[in-house]
């Protein structure tokens, strides 16, 4: 199976959507290409790995997925250390009054905003 294929399974494994993955194509290729085809074998690896990395073994929340996305965006761009769902879960527990993210679903729209909003501000130079 070639690299495209197993990124689109990993893809619907995860359950990501077509908006979701061109953004997260994007981020990887630094707003070079808009398809998995157009990137370099190196960023298709990383996207295969994020993606098997949102695979989870049942199916998660739309919100939970967003969330998830844009926390790897947010690493790709460099705006956090770490691109993991423990680094998102452990930052997300810190505006959920310390509740486990899975279950803060209240929280969830709030977290999208902000990480919405912290990926879209600009990075100060030097």
């Amino acid at each position: 199976m070639n690299m495209v294929r197993k990124i689109k399974a990993a893809q619907s494994r995860a359950g990501i959507g077509q908006d979701e993955h061109v953004a997260n194509v994007l981020q990887i290729s630094n707003n070079v290409t808009n398809s998995c085809t157009g990137l370099t074998p190196n960023q298709q690896q990383a996207l295969l790995t994020r993606y098997n990395g949102m695979a989870a073994k049942k199916p998660l929340n739309k919100s939970l997925r967003l969330i998830f996305s844009l926390w790897g965006q947010l690493a790709s761009a460099g705006k956090v250390d770490e691109d993991s769902k423990e680094a998102c879960e452990n930052w997300c527990k810190t505006y959920t009054d310390g509740t486990n993210l899975y279950k803060a679903n209240d929280h969830w729209g709030k977290l999208i905003n902000m990480l919405k909003q912290w990926l879209a501000r600009e990075v100060p130079n030097g």
